[in-house]
């Protein structure tokens, strides 16, 4: 049990990858196979990381997916006998080791405390309270483990990207979630995806609309009554058009792809409007511009995204 443990949290698998090229040209090859910044992998899964003469770090990124418990390769090149190596391993980063280690410490501390004051205790402390540091216990395992359950093709992957830049065999890893659709009748995920968020926007939209409001009373909010309201009139419009922008989406229409940047745009005017209309509780002018840019980062990163499924739609 105990080493079941640690490999879950420490465990590290040493690799070595042989280059059929020199070391010059072997750091030139990885270093186009791989990607230096997350952001640059935005619309594809990529290996993204540090490559160098003195060091290699990579990592597998999935477009919107974060996982802080999956493999990285940390490794270096060498030449052994006029042979270039790159040497290695896989293992979760230092950051998570040391902060899971905290969190099982310290859970383990309040577990002890706990029951040594349950003996010594003239009343008796509630079951909940007693369980409660192994529920945190085992809420931590559980965390770790399906982190590195969802990344467990990630060592097997970069492998693959490492082996076919320094082997000359290929440049990269084809990947099911970004790879241009062949066959025209297949579907790629992140559309999928796209096409179910907005299927369901849209029909929450109508469900909310169709339920009869309840009575009005004099405490009665704004929020209360909106479906008797012009608002909730546009609300069938956005949900109509939400479900509309669905079908296209799977249907891999180009009008749909820019619809959904219209949605993106409206989604980050629409809550700044309603800040500057309504004076009475208008935020101080510093927390609006600190909104407002906040607002609008996240809108150029879903943007960037939305941007890269552009080779999804069927184009003329």
């Amino acid at each position: 049990m105990f080493q079941w443990f640690w490999r879950l949290l420490y465990e590290s698998t040493p690799v070595e990858f042989r280059s059929v090229f020199g070391l010059a040209e072997s750091v030139e090859r990885l270093q186009a196979a791989t990607k230096r910044s997350v952001f640059s992998s935005l619309g594809e899964t990529a290996a993204v990381g540090k490559v160098s003469g003195e060091g290699v770090r990579l990592q597998r990124v999935i477009p919107m997916v974060g996982n802080s418990f999956k493999p990285f390769f940390v490794g270096r090149f060498e030449v052994r006998d006029d042979v270039v190596m790159l040497t290695g391993r896989f293992t979760m980063t230092l950051f998570a080791k040391i902060f899971m280690s905290f969190w099982f410490g310290m859970t383990l501390l309040f577990a002890g405390g706990v029951l040594l004051s349950n003996f010594r205790s003239p009343t008796p402390i509630r079951s909940l309270w007693l369980f409660q540091p192994f529920l945190m216990l085992g809420f931590g395992i559980a965390l770790v483990a399906f982190g590195k359950w969802l990344s467990r093709n990630d060592a097997a992957w970069l492998s693959q990207v490492i082996e076919g830049a320094l082997g000359g065999s290929k440049q990269g890893v084809e990947d099911p979630m970004n790879v241009a659709v062949a066959d025209p009748g297949a579907m790629p995920m992140p559309l999928k995806c796209a096409a179910l968020f907005f299927a369901i926007l849209g029909s929450w939209a109508l469900v909310a609309r169709l339920v009869p409001p309840p009575a009005k009373n004099v405490n009665a909010g704004m929020d209360q009554v909106v479906a008797g309201t012009p608002l909730g009139g546009l609300n069938t419009v956005w949900g109509v058009a939400f479900v509309v922008l669905a079908v296209g989406i799977w249907m891999r229409r180009p009008w749909a792809w820019w619809a959904v940047f219209v949605v993106i745009a409206v989604g980050y005017m629409q809550p700044m409007f309603t800040v500057f209309r309504d004076i009475r509780v208008s935020p101080p002018i510093a927390m609006q511009v600190i909104y407002g840019m906040l607002g609008l980062g996240v809108c150029v990163v879903w943007g960037l995204w939305w941007y890269a499924q552009r080779k999804h739609f069927r184009w003329a």
